[in-house]
């Protein structure tokens, strides 16, 4: 990753969180005086204790998002099926859904996207903007008992995003 964010830059879609808004917040936490070490493997590069002994009173240690919990179930390694952290890392910093850079994303006519989460709402979202005609969330309760933020619901729905729930 080139930039700062993690995540918060390459994951979560600008039209969720603006790039400005980002860097905005980053630049607010260097003056005051946060200091940001960027391709460091702790215990490799640098150890706890160095840095202890470098005279930090606190460490954080953010070592960015979780793995995909797949679902198990045959075909969830053919072409075409990503997990959402795949998905919109190759749109937000691979620039897949754009021609003119060697990283593809197929896009086809319909997707579906199977979850509930503000993860989910986010893969659905962008892929409408990449292309796709139809989008579907698919997911296995009621609305009531969708894990996204309401708002996310809405706006997904807003923008035409289909859900197919219990």
């Amino acid at each position: 990753m080139h930039a700062l964010g993690g995540v918060l830059r390459y994951g979560i879609p600008p039209f969720r969180l603006p790039r400005t808004v980002l860097d905005r917040e980053l630049d607010a936490l260097k003056k005051m005086g946060v200091v940001f070490h960027k391709n460091v493997i702790v215990g490799k590069s640098i150890t706890l204790k160095q840095l202890e002994e470098d005279g930090y009173d606190a460490i954080f240690i953010c070592s960015g998002a979780g793995l995909p919990k797949m679902l198990g179930v045959a075909g969830e390694n053919l072409n075409g099926v990503y997990s959402a952290n795949e998905f919109l890392t190759r749109v937000n910093l691979m620039h897949a859904n754009d021609e003119k850079y060697p990283t593809p994303l197929r896009v086809g006519k319909k997707a579906a996207i199977i979850g509930g989460g503000n993860v989910a709402m986010d893969a659905a979202r962008t892929a409408l903007r990449a292309g796709f005609e139809e989008v579907s969330i698919v997911y296995r309760r009621t609305e009531a008992e969708l894990p996204a933020r309401k708002e996310e619901v809405r706006h997904a729905k807003e923008e035409g995003v289909i859900f197919k729930l219990l």
